[in-house]
């Protein structure tokens, strides 16, 4: 009988626990603007190599309690390549740069208010894709072309505002800084001509985002 009474009482409180986890999914845009973080002044850097750009992800929350929830961050982003790459005297050339996000992600809010202030950090693995194709138009080959590929470790802070629209609906707008452990420059002497890879090294930068989300 007492044993009886105990699973009773623990599937009640379970129960209980599991109703007040809120589960919301939905997606985000963001516009990410490259920074020269981490690098002197007189050094190359990514913000000198690469426009802004656009990136979109997908999005979970779970709501742990009414201040703390626990998430994922599932993003792709596209940047082409800045005018430092315009060399036409030279030939013709292409820069782009692609980044694959898979973050999971925490975040406290100051209030449980229809407006929360909160700040939040994920972390994961960024999949960098960096592809130059250079068109030599010279009397000698220069031409170079290459795609580098990487996975990386990496950090996000955040700041933001959560609105709740609705009891199943949540409008999300934050700051993002992206730091990610540096695209070290890779230089190939052998080659014809010789160049060096990804000569920006680190790849952090900022994002401004908007994101909707919505209660299961």
């Amino acid at each position: 009988m007492m044993r009886t009474a105990s699973f009773l009482l623990l599937l009640v409180a379970l129960s209980s626990v599991l109703n007040a986890q809120d589960y919301f999914i939905g997606g985000k845009l963001g516009y990410s603007f490259p920074t020269n973080i981490g690098r002197s002044s007189d050094e190359l850097g990514f913000k000198d190599v690469a426009e802004n750009g656009w990136q979109a992800a997908f999005l979970g929350k779970w709501f742990y309690n009414k201040r703390l929830t626990l998430g994922c961050d599932v993003g792709y982003q596209f940047q082409d390549g800045s005018d430092f790459w315009n060399v036409e005297q030279y030939g013709d050339v292409s820069a782009s740069y692609q980044t694959i996000r898979l973050l999971a992600n925490g975040a406290y809010y100051f209030s449980h208010n229809e407006i929360r202030p909160y700040i939040g950090l994920s972390f994961g693995a960024y999949y960098l894709i960096n592809s130059i194709d250079f068109a030599s138009s010279g009397l000698t080959n220069q031409s170079v072309k290459y795609t580098a590929k990487v996975w990386k470790p990496g950090v996000a802070p955040q700041i933001g505002l959560l609105f709740e629209l609705s009891k199943k609906t949540m409008l999300d707008i934050n700051v993002q800084m992206d730091i990610i452990a540096n695209m070290e420059a890779i230089y190939h002497p052998d080659a014809e001509p010789d160049y060096t890879e990804n000569p920006h090294e680190k790849q952090n930068q900022i994002s401004l985002n908007i994101g909707l989300l919505f209660g299961l």
